[in-house]
């Protein structure tokens, strides 16, 4: 856990210092690296890859502020006493789901109002989306934030004291106050490995797909099954409704809407020319 990589007060001249923090680093890293990785997509597809970076700002914007609102949702109360907080994203409190929705959303309105074919663009993009997700997955590491149960695998990793893992310890009675964390799942690294895994198997399948939306799908139909099985590892408390995890829920959510997709999809591409020479049916 590190989640200050420095802090600086400029020699004295402020009060509090200013300080960079290892999870918005990481995200903003993920980020540009999709940005920067999408645009050269769209130029191999004949995109104009100016909208990538038209685009960019905008999805970044829609995505930090989808993925916040989930977050507080699910932590209502302790936002309701300290609403200052709320603005305080880089400190970690982001939820994925909430993040992808807020900015597919805002991707499908750009589509819509430019006459753009929102599936070619979710294909160009998706597998630079769950690289950088795999990145943001590194900054919960270093924020100590979605972590894990207790565990007594080899691979198990200890936070320190202060850490959320630690306070969560404590309170439960498992530690004694001020001793280190218990060893737990490394949930984190467990996503940012499935979704590196993602990637490259999304990258691969590019070369053959059949109809636009078929990468985006493919990522549709996993990432619900890949975070279900992860959330049954998670140790951070109060994130869902009953006995399922808020991101549980949207998984069953998510994995509804894609088998609507596969359908809604399959039928366009019965009534339309397959690719030819690199180009897709219009989805």
């Amino acid at each position: 856990m590190h989640p200050v990589l420095f802090s600086f007060d400029f020699f004295g001249l402020k009060a509090e210092p200013i300080s960079l923090h290892t999870y918005g680093l990481l995200i903003a890293t993920g980020f540009l690296f999709a940005i920067v990785l999408s645009k050269r997509q769209a130029e191999r597809e004949d995109e104009d890859p100016e909208r990538i970076v038209d685009l960019g700002f905008y999805v970044l914007l829609a995505g930090l502020i989808g993925a916040r609102i989930v977050f507080i949702l699910t932590k209502l109360d302790e936002y309701v006493r300290d609403p200052l907080a709320v603005v305080m994203f880089w400190r970690g409190g982001l939820v994925w789901y909430g993040g992808f929705i807020g900015a597919a959303g805002f991707v499908w309105y750009y589509c819509k109002k430019h006459r753009l074919n929102y599936w070619k663009f979710a294909d160009l993009t998706i597998p630079y989306v769950a690289m950088a997700h795999a990145f943001g997955r590194l900054g919960c590491v270093a924020a100590g934030c979605c972590f894990g149960q207790p565990t007594d695998q080899p691979w198990g990793i200890v936070f320190p004291v202060g850490s959320p893992a630690q306070q969560a310890h404590q309170s439960a009675g498992a530690i004694g106050y001020g001793d280190l964390a218990l060893p737990i799942h490394p949930t984190q690294l467990y996503e940012a490995g499935a979704e590196m895994m993602m990637f490259w198997i999304l990258i691969a399948v590019r070369r053959h797909k059949s109809f636009h939306g078929q990468l985006m799908l493919i990522w549709l139909a996993c990432y619900p099954v890949i975070r279900s099985i992860i959330e049954m590892f998670r140790g951070d408390s109060e994130r869902g409704i009953y006995i399922i995890s808020t991101s549980q829920w949207i998984s069953i959510g998510v994995a509804a809407f894609a088998i609507w997709v596969y359908f809604h999809l399959r039928k366009q591409r019965r009534n339309a020319p397959s690719l030819e020479n690199g180009s897709a049916v219009s989805g």
